[in-house]
């Protein structure tokens, strides 16, 4: 015997329980990562790192300044984009075929009886092949300028 639909019980928003909601403050490194990104002054950035933090200017200015000379020393590099030319990869999947005698071990692949000779076994392998889009060119980033 079949049962009739359960019907779903209609909830009041008044009698369920307030919602709590959990404040996480910031880690210090995040904390001085978003200032640096937000302002390029160092006081500036303090005064983020510290209005993130809830803590006081002066204890957030010597880690501020000692972030920015990792900073600085880290290098950069920007590769800029052709207007118009979209980054695209094209996957496609190319078939090879070999020829193996049936002499050697009985491949689970596909038999072709009559396109091949006489006791051949033609297996089927698919590789990758990835084309670039047209115009598109690769970088290596890698690599340290001359």
């Amino acid at each position: 015997m079949k049962r009739a639909p359960a019907k779903k019980k209609i909830v009041d928003p008044k009698t369920l329980p307030p919602i709590r909601i959990k404040k996480c403050l910031p880690t210090i490194e995040e904390a001085i990562l978003a200032a640096q990104g937000l302002s390029d002054d160092l006081d500036h950035q303090a005064e983020i790192a510290a209005g993130f933090m809830d803590v006081s200017v002066d204890d957030v200015r010597p880690l501020v300044a000692k972030a920015a000379a990792e900073a600085a020393s880290k290098e950069t590099r920007v590769v800029a984009s052709r207007n118009g030319a979209e980054r695209a990869v094209v996957v496609e999947r190319a078939r090879t075929r070999t020829v193996i005698p049936t002499g050697t071990a009985r491949p689970a692949i596909k038999l072709e009886p009559r396109s091949r000779p006489t006791g051949a076994v033609v297996v089927e392998r698919t590789r990758p092949r990835i084309q670039l889009a047209p115009r598109v060119r690769t970088f290596d980033l890698t690599r340290q300028p001359a």
